[in-house]
């Protein structure tokens, strides 16, 4: 797979099937967009190519004073969960204010169509673009008409009579059902982050945690709560739990993200972990004295444990216990 993070880098392809969006999250969704895209350009021994953009859309256009949206995947996220799909060019168009400004028709004829290069192109049902999100299906195909390439509108799908899109799995992570965006998913949500040396409350308790700081201001954090986690730290798969909050039993305010890795005590500071979310076990709340505290942690220690086991052995080939 060739990624092209400048327009700069990229030779045209005349024989190319294409489709373009933000692609945020690389859901289920947009995996059935992909599975047509490779489907339409195996048949015509084509170049499957995905055009996306960096950074999200909202993020750049969110106007002052109003927070920006909140990202499912950050750039280097969004190309690894493509990377396993057969994709066999992308195209990330750094987005901009003064690209948002480009017409429809514009983005199409000198960026898509004369840059990048396509014989047909494939958009979901809703799919729109160009300054104020002008352009849609309608546009591509009377360019089609013009230019000489192929447009393949796709219906909307859905998964247990649910919408799959990005807000719809916002909603689900902002609520901590990480259970149902990973169902929505495909694979389940993940950050990533440097860890970085916190107040040691956690090693007082004998449950020592990893203090993390995002990679990215935008990513979207799951609601608060505790979570049963698998971790990636140093190489190795590592299971655990989190709490996301403000650590109400020693009076905190800021938010903060802590991860307790079960049977293992090493020096991790400065380095990077990448945390996947399988499931919410409680809500954060406060404690009355360490007691009570040490004693919930044992509790949820033991129910993670069982939660990860479970999600282990659901992973598995068939036959393997």
């Amino acid at each position: 797979m060739d990624v092209f993070l400048t327009l700069d880098s990229i030779r045209r392809e005349e024989k190319a099937v294409l489709t373009v969006g933000t692609f945020d999250g690389v859901h289920l969704g947009h995996q059935f967009v992909l599975e047509c895209l490779l489907k339409r350009a195996r048949a015509g021994n084509a170049l499957s190519t995905l055009v996306t953009f960096d950074p999200h859309p909202q993020v750049v256009l969110a106007p002052t004073g109003v927070a920006p949206i909140r990202v499912l995947t950050t750039i280097d996220e969004k190309i690894d969960a493509l990377s396993g799909l057969g994709l066999e060019r992308i195209v990330v168009i750094k987005f901009t204010r003064g690209f948002a400004n480009m017409s429809s028709v514009q983005f199409v004829e000198d960026v898509l169509f004369s840059r990048i290069g396509f014989c047909e192109i494939i958009v979901g049902y809703d799919h729109a673009f160009g300054h104020n999100r002008e352009g849609g299906a309608e546009t591509l195909n009377q360019l089609g008409g013009k230019l000489g390439f192929v447009v393949s509108e796709l219906p909307e799908m859905k998964k247990d009579a649910k919408r799959l899109n990005s807000t719809s799995i916002r909603r689900l992570l902002y609520a901590g059902d990480v259970a149902g965006a990973s169902i929505a998913l495909g694979r389940h949500y993940s950050l990533s982050g440097v860890i970085v040396k916190g107040a040691g409350r956690g090693k007082s308790l004998n449950y020592p945690t990893a203090n993390i700081v995002l990679d990215m201001p935008h990513k979207l954090i799951p609601g608060g709560g505790v979570y049963a986690v698998v971790v990636y730290l140093q190489g190795q798969k590592r299971l655990g739990m989190m709490n996301i909050g403000t650590r109400p039993t020693f009076n905190g305010v800021e938010q903060t993200l802590e991860v307790h890795l079960f049977d293992f005590a090493s020096d991790i500071y400065g380095h990077k972990m990448v945390v996947e979310f399988v499931e919410r076990i409680r809500d954060e709340i406060a404690f009355p004295d360490r007691e009570a505290l040490i004693q919930q942690l044992n509790h949820d220690k033991n129910k993670s444990i069982l939660i990860l086991n479970q999600d282990i052995l659901k992973e598995a080939p068939d036959g393997i216990n």
